[in-house]
């Protein structure tokens, strides 16, 4: 039996990302690289059950139209090549449900890329000389004050250093806990605060 497959091309050392706003169109793409990040985030502490069980439920089309649909949220995609999507950030009406939560807050829900687009050598057309990550962060910094809110809200995993690294590089300070299930484990996330 014979194939006419094509070799395929040679991998990119880097591939340049731009940034665009999602719509919601771009439903699909979200819940893709939402589940597909968050499983490349947590593979080292957490059972494989419970990260596809969180998955399912939180990275689901239907959840992100969910959220596209609502007034105070903003997703910044990150695309390479033919629009392929490997990132995004979300702005979304804080869901801290145990913090005292203003109502000019805003909560950046997730900030999420895939960690070979962390590197510096990987060019962003759109905002040049600046990484991929920081570049989402702005990204979200500026979505939340053209919304007028004062405060940014985030929370991460206490043991992820590299992330909560990035969070204080950004200005955020430490402002409380927040404890909620992945699956059946339950997880403690440490809280941040950036006045904006």
């Amino acid at each position: 039996m014979s194939t006419n497959c094509a070799p395929l091309p040679n991998q990119p050392a880097t591939e340049p990302v731009t940034l665009r706003p999602a719509t919601l169109s771009d439903a699909e793409a979200l819940a893709l690289v939402g589940a597909a990040t968050f499983l490349e985030a947590f593979t080292w502490m957490l059972p494989g059950a419970d990260i596809v069980a969180h998955c399912a439920k939180n990275h689901t089309p239907e959840a992100y139209r969910d959220y596209l649909a609502k007034p105070d949220t903003r997703i910044t995609l990150a695309v390479t090549g033919a629009d392929v999507p490997v990132g995004f950030a979300m702005l979304t009406a804080p869901d801290l449900p145990t913090f005292n939560v203003l109502p000019t807050d805003i909560e950046l829900k997730r900030i999420y890329l895939f960690s070979r687009f962390r590197s510096s050598a990987v060019p962003v057309t759109n905002h040049p000389g600046i990484r991929t990550a920081q570049a989402l962060m702005n990204a979200a910094i500026s979505d939340a004050q053209q919304l007028g809110r004062t405060r940014l809200l985030l929370g991460t995993h206490g043991g992820n250093d590299r992330a909560i690294a990035f969070y204080r590089r950004n200005g955020f300070t430490e402002a409380g806990t927040r404890t909620f299930k992945v699956g059946t484990q339950e997880c403690c996330d440490l809280l941040f605060a950036l006045d904006l």
